[in-house]
């Protein structure tokens, strides 16, 4: 598969303003200083600069976007860390004053020559420094997880963010006087005034809140991409729960006997190397997947499962068919092992829109809430399991009266 090249982001750490120069530099490894001196030639004539900036802006995303250490991000989603954000050296604040004196200076010789925007000079120029403070502090939006509530509450964020709402509100002046400015030097009956303030007040807010929507946009895309590798990792769990921990196990049970531990060894050498690289053969049916899972935990531990099916599963997403049989193997593994009983009952029922499942033993019971957080047996691999793909367990037990766990799995 061809790689593809990383996109480019904007450090909001090496930023002058917006970040876009130095995030081009560092993705196409040229030097910073020449590029931002292009967009000063570029912004000499009509804006251009300008423009291409502030549409590179909407684009590349703010690099504190990019995924980091866990932990981290977390600390950073909590106020506790914040982006190191280097102190500018007066080489840059000197370079930075000869760069604006020079594209000052270019736009006022464009203009003079009659190049330039003439009239609609002021109102562009105010229209993207509005854009420019508005699109500055939303780039340093930081969020942070903590309850607010109350007017005293509010009160208190309003007096800390005082001088980032300062900015925005004159970024929305200046929005707001470049378009007074255009529709003034625009003589127009009352009904094309009318439209055009509504139009320039729609495009005008639409360009103000984007860089919010944009980022907004992504953070629910990393987040949805943080909750896949969650799931993967926990079905990970879940399945080496179900047979490495289970097979060595079973290992200890019988050290003395090194020609089965050598099979067991074999086995499941065999069923995690299956998992981890080979792809997934041809689908199987539900009801052959539980027959072997039946007979594979009836061989494991020495106690015989009695199965009655209702119905026959015709059509199931594979995600939901393998997370079920997921939870039925450990809920029979659970009461082979721990019910004090030989016997186990599975009953299956499928109708149209549910496959439902229990699961009984007459053993000796459990209580639910006495089970350790570090035991993931019944609640990583049987309840987190079915709600990963949609389903539920309800698990009925009580010392000394058998335990019955009832798995519904929506089709």
């Amino acid at each position: 598969m061809e790689e593809r090249s990383p996109q480019s982001s904007r450090p909001i750490s090496e930023a002058w303003i917006g970040g876009v120069c130095a995030g081009l530099a560092n993705h196409l490894k040229w030097s910073v200083l020449a590029l931002r001196l292009l967009f000063v030639l570029a912004t000499s004539y009509r804006l251009i600069g300008v423009v291409i900036y502030l549409a590179l802006w909407l684009v590349m995303p703010n690099r504190k976007l990019e995924s980091t250490t866990w932990g981290l991000d977390a600390a950073e989603r909590r106020g506790m860390r914040s982006e190191a954000v280097g102190r500018k050296r007066f080489f840059d604040f000197g370079i930075a004053v000869a760069l604006l004196l020079l594209g000052s200076g270019l736009i006022w010789i464009v203009e003079r020559s009659g190049a330039g925007l003439g009239t609609y000079f002021i109102p562009a120029a105010l229209g993207a420094l509005g854009l420019g403070a508005i699109w500055w502090e939303t780039d340093r939006i930081q969020l942070v997880d903590r309850p607010r509530t109350g007017i005293t509450a509010w009160l208190s964020i309003l007096a800390h963010n005082w001088t980032k709402i300062l900015i925005v509100s004159l970024g929305l002046c200046s929005l707001a006087a470049a378009g007074a400015w255009i529709v003034i030097d625009h003589p127009l009956d009352d009904a094309a005034r009318t439209a055009l303030i509504i139009g320039l007040l729609i495009v005008g807010l639409g360009l103000a809140v984007a860089p919010l929507l944009l980022q907004l946009r992504q953070e629910l895309a990393l987040a949805r991409d943080g909750k896949l590798v969650a799931d993967a990792r926990a079905d990970m769990a879940a399945h080496l729960h179900d047979s490495v921990l289970q097979t060595l196990a079973l290992i200890q049970r019988q050290a003395d006997d090194p020609q089965q531990v050598q099979a067991l060894a074999r086995k499941q050498e065999r069923e995690l190397r299956a998992y981890l690289y080979e792809e997934e053969a041809e689908e199987a049916s539900f009801s052959q997947g539980l027959n072997q899972l039946i007979k594979s935990v009836e061989d494991a531990h020495d106690v015989s499962i009695e199965l009655v099916a209702v119905g026959e599963v015709q059509s199931c997403p594979a995600e939901k068919q393998e997370a079920l049989l997921g939870a039925i193997r450990e809920a029979a593994v659970n009461a082979a092992k721990h019910s004090g009983q030989t016997h186990i009952d599975i009953f299956t029922e499928a109708e149209p829109d549910l496959i439902s499942v229990f699961v009984r033993d007459r053993g000796s019971g459990f209580d639910i809430s006495a089970i350790p957080a570090d035991r993931l047996g019944v609640r990583g691999s049987i309840v987190e399991r079915m709600e990963r793909a949609g389903g539920r367990a309800i698990i009925r037990s009580s010392p000394g009266t058998g335990s019955e766990i009832r798995l519904e799995m929506p089709r």
